[in-house]
């Protein structure tokens, strides 16, 4: 279990929840050395590390892996929460299969590129495009070719769209996805998601914390994305990238100083500190 005293320089924050893409990790997708030391500082000072990303678990991994001070991960959107070996699981939430169908036949219809989420790893459902050699270079994993049948024998975390931003635009218009029940979000310019209502960062972090005997006032979240709202509002303190959307950025406690997109989170950190000490 996490300890932490006042005397902590992060005090009162006994953990922190941290957005990969936009947030820890530079433009390139590695982690510079200014936000790797302001981990480790945390970690030295007994607050968990946990990181929280719209990525799959799989596509997560190398970057928990290179950081020895995470034990703790929150995947898909927050439809799982395991720890890094993936032998402890805390949430995981699975779309209804007429659904997960729904959602398929829609992407289907609207000539979108398509990703599937499972439990059991990665899977395209439309044939080779720059959509999906995109989505290859930003997860690292290329998704494995499968049809819209034999995906739904799978336990599904959420389905993934892959368009111009402009044609996204116009489509998150549609009263399919306007009018959704499910956990719908505009996760990147080109990225639109659909998940099971119970999905989202904060429902995955509630029973983490609760297993590390921290309370939700004593942890800290950063993000940059629509999808990091949740999370910003279940914390009890928040902060949003410099670079951030807009709706995240007015969701936060505050948003990180502008400089260098590399080194954001260590600004963020910082700011956090010197927001405690007022």
């Amino acid at each position: 279990m996490t300890t932490s005293t006042s005397t902590s320089p992060f005090h009162p924050i006994r953990a922190v929840a941290i957005d990969l893409d936009g947030t820890l990790l530079s433009p390139d997708h590695s982690i510079s050395a200014e936000n790797r030391a302001a981990i480790e500082a945390m970690h030295d000072a007994g607050v968990e590390i946990i990181l929280a990303s719209g990525r799959h678990y799989q596509s997560m991994l190398p970057f928990a892996r290179s950081l020895p001070q995470v034990r703790y991960m929150v995947s898909a959107q927050g439809a799982y929460a395991s720890d890094v070996d993936n032998t402890q699981t805390f949430f995981e939430s699975h779309m209804p299969t007429a659904d997960a169908k729904a959602a398929i036949a829609f992407g289907l219809e609207n000539e979108l590129s398509i990703v599937a989420y499972a439990a059991t790893g990665l899977y395209s459902l439309t044939p080779p495009s720059q959509w999906l050699d995109y989505y290859t270079k930003l997860a690292g994993i290329t998704p494995t070719p499968t049809t819209p049948e034999a995906i739904l024998e799978e336990s599904i975390f959420k389905i993934v769209y892959f368009e111009e931003s402009e044609r996204l635009d116009s489509v998150q218009k549609h009263p399919f996805l306007r009018d959704s029940q499910l956990y719908t979000v505009r996760s990147m310019d080109n990225i639109f998601e659909q998940a099971d209502p119970k999905t989202s960062k904060a429902s995955a972090l509630k029973p983490l914390i609760a297993h590390l005997g921290i309370d939700a006032s004593e942890l800290a979240t950063f993000g940059d994305g629509n999808n990091d709202i949740p999370m910003f509002e279940f914390s009890g303190f928040s902060a949003a990238m410099d670079r951030a959307w807009a709706a995240p950025k007015q969701a936060a406690t505050l948003v990180t100083p502008d400089g260098p997109p590399e080194t954001s989170f260590a600004r963020a950190v910082q700011a956090m500190q010197e927001h405690y000490q007022i």
